[in-house]
């Protein structure tokens, strides 16, 4: 899948991630992925660096997960951004870093950019607080280089 910027390419788990929301919203019968959708498979995967951020802030990745399902399962839901404008954003994040990938760890900081999605508003029911999350997962990617 092509980016914004063509020189940050996807890793493999996040192209893992992508299929997963994909079949996500299939299933749900969604006729797009969003970031809910992304959100619920960053949480899919427990060796993903968001989810083990997420476990050492003592945040409850099954509750979250549940959340989501039952939000993408309302009739009522609605999609705060598609996959296309998470990637750019992730892209965009990727290369702050000086990245020249497209990490998992730089979706779920982008997903944490949008604090009206129900991704992000369910973190307060099921973790720590979105700054909070944004600021450990952020430290813990500056400290691979």
């Amino acid at each position: 899948m092509a980016t914004g910027n063509q020189s940050v390419s996807l890793t493999p788990r996040m192209n893992w991630v992508l299929g997963y929301a994909e079949a996500v919203a299939r299933e749900r019968g969604h006729p797009e992925v969003g970031v809910d959708h992304l959100q619920l498979a960053v949480l899919h995967d427990p060796a993903a660096v968001p989810t083990q951020v997420l476990a050492r802030l003592g945040g409850d990745r099954e509750r979250l997960a549940e959340l989501l399902n039952v939000a993408l399962r309302a009739a009522a839901y609605r999609m705060s951004a598609d996959r296309f404008e998470m990637l750019r954003a992730a892209g965009d994040i990727a290369v702050e870093f000086g990245h020249d990938h497209i990490g998992v760890e730089h979706l779920q900081l982008a997903i944490l950019r949008l604090p009206g999605s129900v991704a992000v508003r369910g973190l307060a029911e099921a973790g720590p607080a979105p700054e909070v999350f944004a600021a450990e997962l952020t430290a813990t990617v500056r400290s691979y280089r």
